[in-house]
């Protein structure tokens, strides 16, 4: 054991014999350790049972990291609340005096009975536990995990921000659905790696990267689909060849292999790109399911749509009606994509065209600037090929911006008589939205 693990573990046992104070919270008992504190059963003013992580002081060997850890908190705390494959912190607070702050979030699913809880007997049910139960989990529940981690992995990203603990133990189910917990170690992705997360789980290079945490997460799926630990890893179950899943595991089983390459540079380099080679498989072994696109509970979904926005130009009014766009649809329900490349390379060249042949719909922002970008004739024609080639899916729906002049040449061949909706200006934003959706709906259903 390090000197900063005997420190945290004396400090713990100490914590667990203090009296903490939490305004407007009955502190029941401690249901777990997390990086740098303690977790424990709560009950609100109102009777709702809550998780609270209470850090102190007393865990770190000065000052700095402290303060950093709470900076972390305070930052992830609004961002929580955005995704629902992320815990959700309700209130930060700090008691100076005793040396200590904690965060209060909602509490996970009791292992036996779920939502409903006994504080007598209350256990969290944890991706660890179900490991511990269940061994090798069947492989749909493998990718209905991984799925839903994947694009909540990505949304952390996307706000710069990484998780650097990501563990079995680490990841708790809230009405059934998995998501991340013990965000004490989430941080800039610009700051500086310090030595921190789980052995086994770290990559060679060390944590602190979105490739990181990818590897990360790869390491998980190794253990939920294969049944082994962390460090056995790629070593395969014995009896893998006897298995009724043997060709579906192999498959995921690449997916994992590539996560987890020793070398960064081969790996998936975001995990849209994991997100997308996941749903492709769960597409085809579970074919008209709803494991193929994220809805917007963060869990896979039959009913939302799957949105792809082409937005090659990073000026404005583009990138407003983008986020609007996005924003909107997501509220309804529908999984939304925005590409935002400015220049083609090949392997965003494989990403982009993977995300427009699993999409229902590809929203295409035309506008002066737009037009003059080669890489936004090319994802038209890429999009207009998947077309021919998927029973008319997915569905072009090009949007002039306050722009009517002439579409270059080879734009305007792939578009051919595809009908062009319009914006003028904000006035115009619900009812482009409602366009919009009345196009997707009427081409998914006939």
């Amino acid at each position: 054991m390090s000197p900063r693990d005997t420190t945290q573990s004396a400090s713990r046992h100490a914590d667990e014999k203090r009296p903490f104070e939490v305004p407007d919270h009955e502190l029941i008992r401690s249901i777990g350790t997390g990086s740098y504190g303690l977790v424990w059963l709560a009950r609100s003013l109102t009777g709702t049972f809550r998780a609270v992580k209470i850090i102190s002081r007393a865990s770190f060997s000065n000052e700095r990291p402290f303060e950093r850890e709470f900076a972390g908190i305070q930052k992830f705390e609004p961002i929580s609340r955005t995704h629902p494959g992320l815990v959700n912190i309700l209130h930060v607070g700090r008691n100076s005096a005793g040396g200590y702050f904690y965060y209060v979030m909602e509490l996970a699913d009791d292992i036996g009975t779920g939502a409903a809880v006994n504080p007598e007997s209350y256990c969290p049910r944890t991706l660890s536990g179900e490991i511990h139960r269940q061994g090798r989990l069947p492989i749909k529940e493998c990718l209905e995990i991984s799925v839903s981690l994947a694009a909540a992995l990505g949304h952390l990203h996307q706000q710069g921000l990484v998780h650097r603990d990501i563990k079995p133990s680490n990841i708790i189910f809230v009405n059934g659905r998995p998501k991340f917990a013990d965000i004490g170690l989430v941080t800039d992705i610009s700051e500086k790696a310090t030595c921190v997360g789980t052995e086994g789980y770290i990559p060679p290079e060390g944590p602190g990267s979105p490739s990181a945490d990818l590897y990360s997460l790869g390491k998980v799926m190794y253990q939920i689909s294969m049944g082994k630990g962390p460090d056995e890893f790629p070593e395969l179950p014995t009896n893998l060849r006897e298995l009724p899943e043997a060709s579906a595991l192999m498959r995921l089983n690449q997916i994992v292999l590539k996560t987890c390459d020793r070398t960064a540079s081969k790996r998936f380099q975001s995990a849209e790109q994991m997100l997308a080679a996941l749903t492709t498989l769960a597409r085809q072994e579970f074919p008209g399911t709803g494991l193929t696109r994220i809805g917007q509970d963060g869990a896979p979904s039959t009913t939302g749509l799957a949105f792809t926005i082409l937005n090659t130009a990073d000026v404005q009014p583009d990138l407003r009606l983008a986020m609007l766009l996005q924003e909107r649809l997501s509220a309804k329900g529908h999984e939304v994509w925005i590409d935002r490349h400015q220049a083609l390379d090949l392997e965003w060249g494989r990403e982009v065209e993977e995300r427009i042949h699993r999409s229902d719909a590809i929203i295409i922002i035309l506008s002066s600037a737009s037009i003059r970008n080669e890489m936004l004739a090319y994802e038209i024609e890429i999009a207009r090929q998947s077309r021919q080639s998927n029973a008319a899916r997915p569905r072009l729906i090009p949007i002039r911006i306050q722009f009517s002049g002439k579409l270059p040449r080879q734009i305007g061949i792939a578009l051919g008589a595809t009908t062009c909706f319009s914006w003028d200006g904000p006035e115009r934003d619900q009812h482009l939205v409602d366009e919009i959706l009345n196009a997707s709906h009427a081409s998914a259903t006939s």
